[in-house]
């Protein structure tokens, strides 16, 4: 089991000279949705911490979070998604950090369904050939180091199914834990997560990408469709410690 520390890197959205907020979490852990999220309720630009000049992977200009953006640099005050493991020099600038985590598993299977179909059909890749049962052994590992990199680091983490159980409750509990902005009225949280529910959040992107499947279930314990027994006992083995400390499980008797 491994100890940690949390230490609250505050920032006061009033006074402090630099409001960047940075989201750090493993891709396919819920991190847009959150960011949309906050920066709604927080009225700051959305950001990517891997959009800058030069980028041409699909037409940035569509997207949501750029659509009326004039550059492609970080305001100073906005939330940034990030998939950066701590230290990473692309992330070495002041704000506030925390840490967003998801199941594992469920990242297991939505990862893949992301690359397999998403990327591909987007062309972002030109293909994509990784066969389930090595990806599963791979993505737990990649999984495992990330969120046990971040604990260690001491900044504060949430639970992606907190969000879906209770995204309101979840939003604020994030505002007033780093004291981002004591003044924010309650229906401006609300508004938020009514105007990022997972059919509008979709619909966000349709412009965005032809093939728009980024949004794909957006549920707690999918994995159960497509994990078999070899795919729960390789899980369990390479990061069952990280699913039992972060309450995910009791024991490894699942």
């Amino acid at each position: 089991m491994i100890a940690f520390h949390v230490h609250v890197l505050r920032i006061d959205m009033n006074n402090h000279p630099s409001k960047r907020i940075v989201l750090s979490e493993y891709p396919k852990s819920g991190g847009s949705w959150v960011v949309s999220m906050l920066g709604d309720a927080l009225q700051l630009p959305k950001r990517d911490i891997y959009v800058r000049d030069g980028f041409n992977l699909f037409d940035i200009s569509k997207h949501p979070w750029y659509e009326s953006a004039s550059s492609l640099d970080f305001p100073q005050s906005c939330i940034i998604k990030s998939h950066e493991l701590p230290k990473s020099p692309l992330i070495d600038f002041s704000a506030c950090f925390f840490h967003l985590i998801r199941d594992g598993r469920d990242v297991v299977v939505s990862k893949y369904f992301y690359e397999k179909d998403f990327c591909v059909e987007n062309g972002i890749y030109d293909e994509f050939s990784v066969v389930f049962d090595e990806y599963v052994a791979r993505i737990a590992g990649e999984w495992r180091n990330y969120v046990f990199a971040w604990l260690n680091a001491g900044f504060p983490y949430y639970l992606y199914e907190s969000f879906l159980k209770e995204p309101t409750d979840t939003l604020h509990k994030i505002i007033n834990d780093l004291e981002l902005d004591t003044n924010i009225p309650e229906f401006q949280i609300i508004q938020a997560v009514e105007a990022n529910s997972k059919e509008k959040f979709k619909r966000a992107l349709d412009q965005t990408f032809r093939h728009n499947t980024f949004v794909r279930k957006a549920t707690h314990g999918d994995w159960r469709n497509y994990f078999n027994h070899n795919h729960v006992a390789t899980f369990k083995d390479i990061a069952g410690d990280a699913l039992i400390y972060l309450r995910y499980e009791k024991d490894l008797d699942w």
